[in-house]
């Protein structure tokens, strides 16, 4: 074994030589049970030593990558071979860095071979591939077994990308407007009890009720495609008609029953050239994650920050992200869940903010000064 002493963030960074793995290959080349597996796995399926390198493969695994001899594989461990954008990160590679544990694979691994049971997990990995990075999201479990005496993993892997990006925004859809159906249903039982309705709460319901138009249309038109491909409705906005919005939703809304949001209206009107209901749904995407981690009697604050040629719309609130969870924070499909449908949220105002609208989505977040969210867009 090569004694590697290099610093981990989290799983052992050792790893065996060309030897031991050749012996290693050589224990696993004749059993039944594995070219069995090798030839019937419906997906990726790869075996693993007791350093969490790679044994060997099938050829779903191989193709994956490109790759048409198995021995360019040997001694990688799997996030190394798929090209994991954190695999590098650390000298001793896959499984050693700050993001390795959260990944759903490593742990997988780990667990399996120390309780001697098969383990299920799912891991969400941002990959490196014709020099893009893709979002990719897996089913993972690992199976230990010995094996003249050694302790392997047989690993298998199903892409589930595609299945996990439909129920993220089938997820997410329902997340949004049920913000605003709460508002619609607070608004209408409101006014039922009136004898006389006055014409501003009226236009108030319009509002509302075109929100759902738009939140319908824009969940249609995603999920026509395994890709976002949402062409903006670009007009020239008022920042603070989007802050009225975003106070109108969260007039009545459960999250508010216990919880205040404050909006700070800037002390004049900017406009910006943007898809106001987009826009809108970033924003409120943000209260709504600041409320719910909110404690009882606190406030959340929604105000703007005006730059030379920007306007910042920024949601504040005391709690702090754990930092476990800030690492992946705009990571797509990543969720503390770890369940399909979930680790849309935060990501989806990536999407929408940088992709669609081409501003940018940031965070900070500390003990001392809570957690502040920013969507920042340039204007003429």
């Amino acid at each position: 074994m090569q004694l590697i002493n290099e610093p981990t963030h989290f799983a052992p960074p050792e790893r065996k030589s060309s030897d031991e793995i050749q012996q290693d290959v050589i224990s696993i080349s004749n059993n039944p049970v594995i070219d069995s597996l090798m030839t019937i796995s419906n997906g990726l399926f790869a075996v693993i030593n007791d350093k969490r390198q790679v044994i060997s493969l099938n050829d779903s695994f191989l193709k994956l990558m490109g790759i048409e001899n198995v021995k360019e594989a040997l001694g990688l461990r799997p996030g190394e071979y798929v090209k994991c954008i954190h695999a590098c990160e650390m000298p001793a590679g896959c499984g050693t860095s700050e993001y390795c544990s959260t990944c759903g694979a490593v742990l997988s691994i780990i667990a399996a071979m120390e309780t001697k049971k098969p383990q299920d997990q799912t891991c969400a990995l941002t990959v490196e591939k014709d020099n893009q990075n893709l979002d990719l999201y897996f089913s993972v479990r690992s199976c230990p077994i010995y094996v003249e005496d050694k302790i392997f993993v047989l690993l298998f892997l199903q892409d589930i990308s595609i299945q996990q990006y439909r129920a993220c925004l089938e997820s997410s859809f329902f997340h949004d407007i049920n913000n605003i159906l709460c508002a619609l249903t607070m608004k209408s039982g409101l006014l039922a009890t009136k004898q006389q309705v006055p014409q501003e709460k009226l236009q108030e319901l319009a509002i509302i009720v075109q929100r759902v138009v738009q939140e319908v249309s824009i969940q249609n038109n995603m999920m026509k495609s395994i890709e976002p491909n949402y062409q903006p409705l670009y007009s020239e906005v008022s920042v603070n008609s989007l802050l009225r919005e975003v106070e109108l939703v969260f007039q009545e809304h459960p999250l508010t029953i216990k919880r205040n949001v404050e909006v700070a209206f800037p002390p004049y009107d900017l406009n910006l050239t943007t898809d106001f209901h987009l826009t809108c749904r970033i924003v409120v995407n943000m209260v709504t994650n600041a409320l719910e981690a909110t404690r009882d009697g606190r406030t959340v604050r929604v105000f703007t920050e005006p730059g030379a040629n920007t306007v910042t719309l920024c949601v504040w609130n005391e709690g702090c992200i754990p930092e476990e969870i800030r690492r992946r924070i705009f990571q797509r499909n990543f969720s503390t869940k770890g369940t399909v449908g979930r680790g849309f949220g935060t990501s989806s105002m990536k999407l929408f903010g940088e992709k669609i609208l081409g501003g940018r989505v940031t965070f900070e977040t500390s003990e001392e000064a809570g957690t502040f969210f920013r969507f920042t867009q340039i204007y003429p």
